[in-house]
């Protein structure tokens, strides 16, 4: 998956080096794109420095409830933000999740990820069409990201749009060449569209790049 910018280092800190058992959970951790590197305060408060054991021994409510006090503490910070709104719907506290995505984007309109928290909310709520804007906003501001075609793509599945998502789901194999998950969804476009010889080469392609990552792992 390409990485795009404008993430956070506060939840690399905080999150990435957890070992969450919960599936949801880690689904969201591998969607998060690379630390930006700069300074927030908010990294080294004593709350972020108790949110980490809190999600390494799975206590998510209270590391929400910590990430929730830490956002009041700097509302200003986008790392903050980010990682209220990531615990709140990891938690599927929606609403809540919503705004503090909203708050990231009060801060900083051309922020990525929080486009990409906003689509995962109504999605996950099956508000496709707000889903699908969230993600086409997060395709102006990231280009070149595979996440935000993606989403584009499977939201348009949802609402019947089937030559829609086919054109988002290649634009995505376009930007992404070497994204599995890109061309899985171009598998499920190229299906639902009844090109079941397109399908199954981009099912291959999306096969064999995960074969490929797999084993560059074991290296």
């Amino acid at each position: 998956m390409n990485q795009f910018p404008g993430t956070c280092l506060l939840l690399a800190l905080v999150i990435c080096s957890a070992h969450a058992a919960d599936e949801s959970i880690d689904r969201l951790i591998n969607k998060l794109p690379a630390p930006e590197k700069f300074v927030d305060p908010a990294i080294n408060d004593p709350l972020t420095k108790q949110i980490k054991p809190a999600i390494e021994a799975h206590n998510y409510g209270i590391a929400l409830d910590l990430s929730r006090r830490l956002a009041s503490r700097y509302p200003k910070s986008l790392n903050s933000q980010l990682l209220h709104g990531f615990l709140a719907l990891a938690l599927q506290q929606f609403r809540e999740a919503a705004s503090a995505y909203n708050a990231a984007l009060a801060i900083r309109p051309d922020f990525p990820p929080a486009y990409l928290g906003l689509g995962i909310v109504n999605a996950a709520q099956n508000r496709f069409d707000a889903a699908l804007s969230d993600f086409q906003h997060l395709t102006r501001v990231a280009p070149q990201a595979d996440i935000g075609w993606i989403g584009s793509s499977a939201c348009a599945a949802k609402l019947g749009r089937t030559r829609d998502s086919l054109a988002f789901a290649r634009k995505a194999t376009a930007v992404a060449p070497s994204s599995a998950a890109a061309w899985t969804q171009a598998a499920k476009a190229e299906n639902l569209a009844g090109n079941a010889q397109a399908a199954k080469a981009d099912l291959a392609r999306a096969n064999q790049l995960r074969h490929k990552a797999s084993q560059s792992k074991t290296r």
